[in-house]
């Protein structure tokens, strides 16, 4: 009779265990690599909003460092905070009848949370519906030259490419605009930036370096920075003693300010010495986030805990977005 032969296989319970084993280091190895992903997506998100702010900074701070301005009753600087939709038909924008950035109060906080007085806290302001529209002279433009231009700063909502129009299927994002009128078109339509011939009277781009791009700006031209939802400057003269004291905004119902007086001139057209600009760009995801919010067809509806889709709206921008702060000195020169 043969003996016995021992069993050579797994018993159920060994299977178990070692499927169950597979399953732990598996969902280790799984938890690892979304962390390591998400910690890669968010630097990656910092470098590029990083990138995007240096770009705006900069151009701001040459155009100011080579400011032009002479006390002679023409608007040589101006900056404007635009409420309604409506108001900015005319520079560009898609006012679509979804969701989009708020025009109520949520969005309308010219100064920080911590006050009036904190006078350098910017980060904090919120600059309505269109951000601050930024109109200046400058003569650091031309690569051939420094002849004086107008250029303007401003947000417009819009779809990345085509027409400005509901039916575009193209991606809608946040672009801040910087437009720059050809040397030739300053000198021949003057160096006042409220003129008439700076208006738009469409709400498609107009041809760039054309007097309308400093309301209505060129699409492909004239984008400096993506998802960028908002944009401010406070703006500053200095006081004898040296302190600063800002002109711009005076107060949380001030829309514009129109630079064109005497250095003895009341704070309202005083031209500024100082400005301190702030930019809140979304991150890649945010930007996901707020263009599924604000596209009606994507089914995405507003979580309970939010009393109005405008607090929803500044939450999710609030969570996903980064915002950058830069004092600039504004050094004037005859034209």
């Amino acid at each position: 009779m043969n003996a016995a032969r021992p069993h050579a296989g797994f018993t159920l319970l060994e299977l178990l265990a070692a499927v169950a084993s597979g399953l732990v280091l598996t969902g280790a190895v799984l938890a690892v690599t979304a962390g390591t992903l998400d910690l890669w997506r968010r630097v990656q998100d910092g470098f590029t909003a990083e990138a995007q702010a240096k770009i705006v900074l900069d151009h701001l701070a040459r155009d100011l460092q080579a400011a032009v301005f002479q006390p002679d009753g023409q608007t040589w600087l101006a900056a404007d905070i635009l409420q309604s939709a409506a108001s900015l038909a005319n520079h560009g924008w898609l006012a679509s009848p979804g969701l989009m950035k708020p025009a109520t109060a949520e969005s309308r906080r010219y100064f920080s949370t911590a006050g009036a007085d904190d006078v350098m806290n910017i980060a904090g302001a919120r600059f309505g519906l269109s951000g601050v529209w930024l109109r200046l002279v400058t003569s650091n433009v031309e690569a051939g030259g420094s002849l004086p231009v107008t250029v303007s700063y401003q947000l417009v909502r819009r779809p990345l490419s085509g027409g400005i129009s509901t039916g575009n299927p193209a991606d809608v994002r946040y672009t801040l605009f910087r437009s720059a009128v050809a040397t030739d078109q300053t000198f021949i339509n003057g160096y006042d930036v409220l003129a008439a011939a700076y208006r738009s009277t469409s709400g498609q781009p107009g041809l760039a370096r054309q007097p309308p791009t400093l309301t209505n700006p060129h699409t492909t031209n004239d984008a400096l920075a993506t998802n960028v939802v908002d944009f401010g400057v406070w703006l500053f003269v200095r006081n004898p003693d040296g302190s600063l004291r800002r002109i711009f905004p005076a107060s949380e119902t001030d829309d514009t300010h129109a630079a064109r007086g005497t250095p003895s001139a009341d704070d309202a057209s005083r031209f500024p010495d100082i400005a301190l600009a702030m930019l809140r760009i979304l991150t890649e995801q945010g930007a996901t986030l707020i263009a599924a919010m604000e596209n009606p067809g994507s089914g995405v509806v507003r979580p309970a805990q939010y009393a109005s889709d405008a607090e929803w709206w500044w939450a999710v921008v609030e969570a996903n977005s980064r915002v950058f702060v830069q004092q600039l000195e504004i050094q004037t020169a005859p034209p």
